[in-house]
């Protein structure tokens, strides 16, 4: 099975009559944008290329029952790989799914209270300027990423996979190139660390809409500050024509309001968690299964998290850059640090309590301070 480039699909146009949130943005004008300014990869002999994909596959069809046997989940890791469909893609298959996925959150919004934007076409450019760079900036960093289920307002396509695991192989073939790391364990380890994702997500059957409806809560936070700071421009640009153009706006993270700072700490604390699961359980490799594990930890420990991997890397670092909020580094340690102080506590067993109901996920303060999340659960 080859590379799928372009992922084969386009952002097609919405089959509603009434606007959406998804109307802020000209999605196929942005993946456009993007792949105008993203180079497809590395130079390499096409035999290279096809081996890289090659590894590819065959890594994600061992690391699946793997991280089941690490986490103490195997009926989830068997579930996760009868379930989720699996794409080794280029650049621009990464860009088009992404692009699709965020596009499905941001509609079908309204029964959420989130109203469809009522704003104007400079504006609408500009949002669709800004997703094309954090497209195109996200496609040549991800090695891999996992888009979960969106829910299915219309009610129930049963055909669709549980979650979508996406490996990029020009990605992954340009990290190992840059610091010479094996070329049969960088792909394992990427494997591992997204079928630590897919074991997640089928561990807890309530998660994915948990993650994505956190997402749309922040979305909605953000449609509305665009709304009301377009708003704003425009009664200016009407009562004053000295100005040829208006000055560039703050972050729109710092449009926020205080409800809307509430959902994203909260949506990053879910992600932290959630990397920082897949962090812990990686600490479980040995160099018997992956000789060259000591050196990818030290490089990966000097490695900025924009090369990213996984749930938290892939959406969410999405939705963050788009806001002009990444998080930080300490955030990620956090969240690494949380899992492996409850696993040394209460076991991989104890941990998994947290997929058990929705509940059961530690509050923003607990990430830093995991005994309180412990006590909390009676473990």
């Amino acid at each position: 099975m080859g590379m799928v480039s372009g992922d084969n699909r386009r952002v097609s146009p919405s089959t509603a009559s009434a606007p959406t949130a998804a109307d802020l943005v000209d999605w196929d004008a942005a993946v456009r944008l993007a792949r105008l300014a993203v180079p497809a990869g590395p130079r390499v002999p096409t035999a290279t290329r096809r081996a890289t994909v090659a590894l590819l596959h065959r890594s994600i069809v061992g690391a699946t029952p793997w991280a089941g046997r690490i986490t103490g989940l195997p009926d989830a890791a068997r579930h996760a790989a009868a379930t989720a469909e699996v794409l080794v893609v280029d650049r621009t298959g990464l860009m088009t799914a992404s692009a699709a996925w965020l596009r499905g959150l941001m509609r079908n919004m309204g029964d959420r209270g989130i109203a469809a934007p009522d704003v104007g076409r400079g504006t609408r450019a500009l949002a669709t300027a800004h997703v094309g760079a954090v497209l195109g900036y996200m496609s040549t960093r991800l090695l891999g990423q996992v888009l979960p289920r969106l829910d299915d307002p219309a009610g129930g396509d049963v055909t669709r996979p549980d979650a979508r695991l996406l490996l990029v192989a020009p990605n992954v073939l340009a990290f190992q190139r840059r610091f010479d790391l094996d070329v049969l364990d960088l792909p394992a380890w990427v494997a591992l660390h997204e079928a630590v994702h897919l074991v997640q997500l089928s561990a807890a059957p309530w998660l994915a809409q948990r993650l994505t409806d956190r997402m749309r809560l922040v979305i909605g936070a953000l449609v509305a500050a665009v709304r009301n700071a377009d708003a704003v421009r425009t009664e200016s640009d009407e009562q004053s024509d000295e100005q040829d153009e208006q000055p560039d706006g703050p972050p729109l993270g710092d449009l926020l309001t205080a409800p809307g700072r509430e959902h994203l700490t909260r949506l990053v604390a879910l992600l932290t968690l959630l990397e920082g699961h897949a962090d812990a359980v990686l600490d479980a490799v040995e160099p018997g299964r992956m000789p060259s594990v000591h050196r990818l930890r030290a490089v990966l420990s000097r490695t900025p998290r924009s090369y990213g991997r996984g749930l938290s890397a892939g959406p969410g670092a999405l939705l963050g850059r788009l806001i002009g909020l990444d998080a930080k580094e300490t955030q990620y340690a956090d969240g690494a640090a949380f899992a492996r102080a409850v696993i040394a506590r209460v076991g991989h067993k104890g941990l998994n309590t947290v997929w058990a109901a929705p509940d059961n996920l530690p509050l923003p303060d607990e990430i830093a301070r995991p005994e309180q999340w412990i006590e909390r659960l009676g473990l």
